[in-house]
């Protein structure tokens, strides 16, 4: 009888230990086939209006959710910007709608000093003392060509605000050749169209 519970425990032992790597084994490959655990983590780089050129770290909680933080280079200064992209589809192929919004701050009067005592430099003050800020809605496709490599391309509306401060306070040379219309700050929002392009990189 004793011999026959211990071959009863050892058959239970066995068929449990059986059972269990048979789960983590199952459990390894759908991690190993599901790309959105397999690389939450990412970079983006694209390119489009208003915000120019752009790089941004990229999460995705989900398949049907990604986050991005970043920057973006219009020419002629750097802004910050942070968005969300839903994407409805799980495949090769999927419709997306993204929300962005972004922040660039109009140059100092140090700055635009330096600017135009250099005569070697494009004239560029006026605009550089533009600021901005914008928020934007795309409708885009997306292709997932592997499990890390994504393409996209989006289009859509920008509402965009720029401030343009003063230029009151710049050294005594350039104060004396401002006209009427530099003197004073103003503001100034406008809708536009945007789009965009371009590739996220996932890992992890």
């Amino acid at each position: 009888m004793g011999a026959v519970s211990i071959f009863t425990a050892a058959l239970v032992v066995l068929s449990a230990h059986t059972a269990i790597a048979q789960t983590q084994e199952v459990q390894v490959r759908r991690r190993m086939n599901d790309p959105e655990k397999l690389a939450p983590f990412g970079l983006m780089l694209d390119a489009g209006m208003p915000e120019g050129a752009g790089l941004s770290g990229v999460f995705r909680p989900s398949p049907h959710l990604r986050l991005h933080i970043g920057g973006a280079h219009n020419g002629l200064r750097g802004a910050a910007r942070a968005g969300l992209t839903l994407l409805p589809l799980n495949g090769k192929f999927s419709p997306s709608l993204s929300l962005e919004l972004g922040h660039a701050q109009a140059a100092s009067t140090k700055t635009l000093n330096r600017r135009l005592a250099d005569r070697t430099q494009l004239p560029t003050s006026s605009m550089e003392r533009v600021g901005y800020s914008y928020a934007s809605a795309h409708l885009g496709l997306e292709f997932n060509a592997t499990r890390r490599l994504s393409f996209f391309v989006r289009g859509g509306m920008s509402v965009m605000e720029m401030a343009v401060p003063s230029l009151q306070k710049l050294d005594e040379p350039f104060r004396d050749s401002l006209s009427p219309v530099e003197t004073r700050s103003w503001m100034m929002r406008t809708v536009q169209p945007s789009a965009k392009l371009g590739f996220a990189l996932f890992f992890g």
